[in-house]
Parts: structure tokens; C-alpha cells; sequence
């Protein structure tokens, strides 16, 4: 069609629409005008994003500016709409049956737009995926309203990005090996790389077996006269005997049985499987897939440190111990000082209302620190608060300065609403003032 034809048309529309009134319309008139006006909706719609198109094939040539600011400028549209516009131009190239769907009145440009936002928040990896299901996502819209098919979209986001998930687990556990050599300095070499499960496991058996040397006699390990040398308390010295023991004792080792895995997990997750929101990852952070943990839950090979919908964690010992469960040192990846990238596992839990004026073992009273900030804790007048509700965990220096404030990233910010009663006076609770150092 002619350019000056279709401006024309377009003008010819214009003023048709500009001459029109309503002042003798019955309320059948009405309801057919405006079920009428849906269909020019539909077709004006589909016609900006036809020129935002158009408009973006010309700008390649040099010819034309970018379709946004054409839309935004000459065509006085919102910014945010043009870029709408442009969007959903782009996904129609790549999408020719929900194109045509547009193109045949069946389907709306809000129709378009929900299928261009799913898009964009899908994986980049899987979005040829995404693509290819453009048949089945036109079929869909032309029977549904835009609502409806935002909701249907998730659903399909969710099985693309679980299988995503499934390949990589696939590719990961198809990926393991163990390299062994002996250097030049004759020292034995030993490298690993495992998928997160099997990986997970052997960190585990290492890490108790280290402790039970730990907490046995680590001196009678090293070699030399000096019954002090600090080499006794290296920990990846006695892990390496704990590989040593675990691999070479056979029966007489002290094998730690069915390794404990350690996962953090929403309780929506869990029970009703993965959702937009999901928390479900290994304690260092690894993501892990949802139905591995709960088979794993049914094989006794994990514990399951389940995150409440409000993003907060129940767990509380009180006086009954001391040292925290294994349940509460899941929240945290690294020390958990803004910044410092020391690994949990090298970690102390500290009180911060100390344990001797009746600090409790619950979580609302527990951070983990690295040798160097529990010193600063304990020596050299630095404080600590911690907001209850959401870890939120304030540093603060000896003049009163707030060094800094974080909050462990695998929790989502939980719901706002009043402390408990006892909150701001009960020990080991969330306290008004910085707690005296702690043990």
C-alpha cells in the first residue's frame, strides 16, 4: 500500500472518529459502540507497534530516529508506553503466530505486552525455549484475557527454568572427576570437582572427621619438638589428615556414617514445589533443585532448615545448649560482618547478649564472627545489635559509629509487623542499646 494512501486512511479515521457523538445513543447503542471501540483498540495498537517496527528498520538505514524517542516525541506517547511499543515490536519478529493473532483483531497489544514481560524475565539461556512456544502461547491468548495469560506465562517460566535447572544438574553430575599427581617437589596432588550433592556430602564427612581430630589430641599430627605450633590448629591441615584417615583406614576410620547435608528451603517450596519466590540452596549458597532435597529429606541424608512465608526462621534452643544447632548456622554463607568473605566453617558463634547474664541459644542472639571481628567484639570496644525480625545486624564502632548494617542474603525480608511483647527486654531478644561483649 502506497505511503500516501495509508496516511490517508489514517487521517480519513481521524476525523471520522473527531465527528462522532453520543448525545442520541440508547443503552444498547452504547454497549455495541464500546464492544466496537475494543476492535479499534486492538487495530490501533497493533498499527503502533507495526510503525515502531517499521521505524526501527529505518534507523538501521540511518533514515529514521529510534522508534522510542519517535513515539515519545512526534507522536507525544508516554515514554514508558513507547518503550512498550518498541518491546512488544521486537518480540512480534521473533513470535510470528502471536503476531498474526494481533494482526486478525483475536488477541490485544496488553496481550502482547504480557508475553514481552515473561519473556524478559525468563533466563537468556532458555528463551529460544521461550520462543519456540509462540503457536502455543497465541492459541492460549486468543481463549484468555490478558490477566489470565500473565498467570498462565508464569507457570510456563517456571517448567522452562526447571528444566534449566535439570540440564545443568545433568551437566554437573556428568561432570565429576578426581585428578590425582605428584609434582616436581615430589608432594602428592589431589583436585576434585563434584556436582553439589556428592560435593556436599564429602565436605560433610571431612568436616566431621576433622573435628573429632580437632577435638582428640591435633598435636600428635605434627611433626617437630614444639608441643604449641600452631600448625595443630590449622584447619586445612587436618583436613587433610581427615582425607587421609577417611580414604586409607578403612574399617578402623572413624567414618562419620550418612554425611549431614545441610539446606536452606521455604516452607511454600517444600511442600508445594518451586514458586517466583524460591529459597532453596545448599548452606554455602549453591542452588540446589527442590525435588533433590525432598528426596534426599526421605533418604535421612539431609536436614532441612525450612524458611517461614514471612521470610523469618523459628528456630530456638534457649538454656538447653550453648553452641548453636546446625539448623541456625545454615543462615550464613561467611562471617556475617558486611563484607568479609571469611567461610562460615572458619566462623565462632557469638552471643551477642553473652551467654553468662542468660543470653540464649536462639537465633534472634546469634551471629557467626571471624577470629578478627570477635576480637573487635571483645577487645576493642566494637558492638553489635541485631534486629530480630528481619537480621538485619548493625556494627557498630567504639565512638558510636555505624561502621556498618547487612542482613544474610539468602532471607527475604519478612513481613512487617509487631515484636513479641517481651522483645525489647527479654535476653538473647532485640535490645534498645548494643549489648554489653559477648561470649
Amino acid at each position: 500500500m502506497r505511503s500516501e494512501h495509508v496516511l490517508e486512511r489514517v487521517r480519513h479515521a481521524a476525523r471520522d472518529l473527531a465527528d462522532l457523538v453520543t448525545g442520541e445513543l440508547d443503552a444498547d447503542d452504547v454497549r455495541t459502540v464500546v464492544h466496537e471501540l475494543r476492535t479499534v483498540r486492538i487495530h490501533v495498537g497493533r498499527f503502533e507497534v507495526d510503525l515502531a517496527a517499521r521505524a526501527n528498520e529505518l534507523r538501521e538505514s540511518g533514515t529514521c530516529e529510534d522508534p522510542v524517542d519517535l513515539l515519545s516525541g512526534v507522536g507525544a506517547m508516554p515514554t514508558g508506553r513507547a518503550r512498550q511499543v518498541a518491546r512488544n515490536a521486537e518480540l512480534l519478529g521473533k513470535m510470528p503466530a502471536l503476531a498474526s493473532a494481533l494482526r486478525s483483531a483475536a488477541i490485544t497489544d496488553d496481550h502482547v505486552n504480557a508475553v514481552a514481560v515473561a519473556r524478559r524475565r525468563v533466563d537468556p539461556s532458555v528463551r529460544p525455549g521461550f520462543d519456540a512456544l509462540d503457536d502455543r502461547l497465541a492459541t492460549y491468548a486468543a481463549g484468555h484475557n490478558p490477566n489470565q495469560l500473565a498467570e498462565h506465562l508464569k507457570f510456563v517460566q517456571r517448567g522452562l527454568e526447571r528444566q534449566l535447572t535439570r540440564d545443568l544438574d545433568l551437566r554437573r553430575r556428568r561432570g565429576v572427576r578426581v585428578s590425582k599427581w605428584i609434582d616436581g617437589a615430589g608432594i602428592y596432588q589431589l583436585h576434585g570437582s563434584f556436582d553439589p550433592e556428592m560435593g556436599a556430602r564429602i565436605f560433610g564427612a571431612i568436616d566431621t572427621a576433622a573435628d573429632t581430630l580437632r577435638a582428640g589430641n591435633p598435636a600428635s599430627l605434627v611433626h617437630g619438638d614444639d608441643p604449641r605450633d600452631a600448625l595443630a590448629a590449622d584447619r586445612e591441615f587436618l583436613a587433610a589428615h581427615a582425607v587421609a584417615r577417611l580414604v586409607t583406614h578403612g574399617h578402623m576410620a572413624d567414618h562419620p556414617g550418612a554425611a549431614e547435608i545441610v539446606v536452606l528451603v521455604d516452607e511454600q517450596s517444600l511442600l508445594l514445589g518451586p514458586h517466583d519466590d524460591t529459597v532453596c540452596e545448599l548452606h554455602d549458597g549453591t542452588p540446589v533443585e527442590v525435588d533433590a532435597v525432598r528426596r534426599l529429606c526421605c533418604e535421612a541424608m539431609l536436614r532441612a532448615v525450612v524458611v517461614t512465608a514471612d521470610g523469618t526462621i523459628p528456630l530456638n534452643v534457649g538454656r538447653a545448649q550453648r553452641t548453636a544447632t546446625r539448623e541456625q548456622r545454615a543462615i550464613h554463607r561467611t562471617c556475617a560482618i558486611d563484607g568479609c568473605t571469611t567461610p562460615f566453617d572458619w566462623c565462632e558463634i557469638h552471643h551477642i547478649w553473652f551467654w553468662e547474664l542468660n543470653g540464649l541459644t536462639d537465633l534472634a542472639n546469634l551471629v557467626p564472627l571471624c577470629h578478627r571481628h570477635h576480637h573487635l567484639v571483645h577487645d576493642a570496644g566494637w558492638r553489635l545489635t541485631l534486629d530480630p525480625r528481619d537480621r538485619t545486624l548493625t556494627f557498630t564502632r567504639p565512638d558510636g559509629t555505624i561502621h556498618s548494617q547487612t542482613r544474610p542474603s539468602g532471607l527475604r525480608p519478612p513481613v512487617e509487623g509487631p515484636l513479641d511483647a517481651d522483645s525489647s527486654t527479654a535476653p538473647g531478644r532485640r535490645r534498645t542499646n548494643p549489648s554489653p561483649t559477648a561470649a
